[in-house]
């Protein structure tokens, strides 16, 4: 009898330890499948994006604030978001010297303004809540990327017209499929401006292209752009020649006396050209290009079109335009900036408003 008591205790024993088991099983499987649940719901709610420095960065799938510390790279986030561009953080420069953007997106003036030069305030800026943050090379970058916040670098490395382009296309992957559609839209637009354009300045002979000056005022200085600079690019695509590319490198600024020296048939002007002493200086007065008055003053519009802004592929347009008036005959410039306003910015321009973009003037 005490055998048989003690066999139904062994059984009974050896039951309970295989329902402890499989008890005990059951919970590492849930916990493993807990753990592939949630490790699913990371990839879902994240996506990696490879930036402008090559670094691949894990962004939300779903971005609805956005930080830049460059005012210009608004321009960027305006082409492929227009009105609902997300921007909650940026430099407060955007109110001082884009009065354009603030036209357009007024919303701007009760924003975040962290970035001040290459300083940020970061707790101001962790306040705004981004979802991911602009950065070029000195916009603090470690200490943002220390506050959590993921940080997508946008540096044009080449100084080209393909890293507008690129910056553009990487902005619309970052904000979502909608968006990135949109930079898709712009990249084409740019890229067939550049075939209609080069299409015909490519058959210019070397001896019948103009001589081009591209020069930014600040006040009584100047500035040229040389070589290696997507201005460059636009000399030599719109069919003329860049006369301070052998001798300037980027960008640089260069004396009167210089400018004397070169005295190029044509000079594009970035810059308010009436407000600075430079055009009153007697020594301009006798440039060639001032004489034959062909001096051409930039557009400026959410952003200089002269600069690295999105506004460039306008640009193209009309330095063809005002270059060789007789070779692009077809091109009306104004049509040309109400569609890409309405088109990218979301903005339906007024004529009074392309008048006063296209001869640089601020917003009435």
């Amino acid at each position: 009898m005490f055998k048989k008591l003690k066999i139904n205790n062994l059984i009974i024993l050896l039951v309970v330890l295989c329902m402890i088991l499989v008890i005990g099983l059951m919970g590492c499987e849930n916990k493993s499948s807990s753990s592939s649940v949630s490790s699913n719901k990371q990839s879902q709610s994240t996506k990696t994006i490879v930036d402008m420095d090559g670094n691949s960065v894990k962004v939300p799938v779903k971005v609805t604030k956005v930080a830049t510390s460059w005012p210009g790279f608004c321009n960027a986030l305006f082409t492929v978001s227009g009105r609902n561009n997300k921007i909650v953080a940026t430099s407060p420069a955007i109110k001082k010297s884009y009065p354009w953007a603030i036209k357009l997106y007024p919303q701007l003036k009760n924003i975040c303004y962290p970035f001040n030069g290459e300083t940020t305030n970061i707790e101001q800026l962790v306040k705004s809540k981004p979802d991911v943050a602009f950065l070029r090379k000195g916009d603090s970058v470690q200490k943002v990327k220390e506050a959590g916040i993921p940080v997508v670098m946008i540096d044009y490395k080449h100084n080209s017209i393909e890293d507008i382009i690129n910056s553009v296309v990487i902005t619309g992957k970052v904000l979502g499929e909608n968006e990135y559609k949109k930079a898709e839209q712009y990249k084409d637009y740019f890229n067939k401006n550049i075939s209609k354009v080069s299409s015909i300045t490519s058959k210019i002979p070397e001896n019948e292209r103009p001589k081009v000056i591209y020069l930014s005022v600040q006040n009584q200085s100047i500035s040229v752009w040389g070589r290696n600079m997507p201005q460059n690019e636009t000399i030599n695509m719109v069919g003329a020649i860049n006369e301070a590319a052998n001798e300037v490198d980027g960008y640089k600024e260069v004396s009167m006396e210089q400018m004397l020296k070169w005295d190029p048939d044509e000079i594009i002007v970035d810059g308010n050209l009436k407000k600075s002493k430079v055009a009153k200086n007697p020594s301009w007065s006798q440039l060639k290009a001032v004489k034959d008055n062909k001096v051409f003053v930039s557009p400026s519009g959410v952003f200089s079109w002269a600069r690295l802004g999105t506004e460039s592929a306008l640009q193209l347009l009309w330095m063809a335009k005002n270059i060789y008036p007789q070779k692009f005959q077809d091109i009306d410039i104004g049509k040309e900036t109400k569609y890409f306003y309405k088109n990218f910015f979301e903005y339906e321009l007024k004529d009074n408003e392309v008048k006063e973009i296209l001869n640089c003037e601020n917003p009435i």
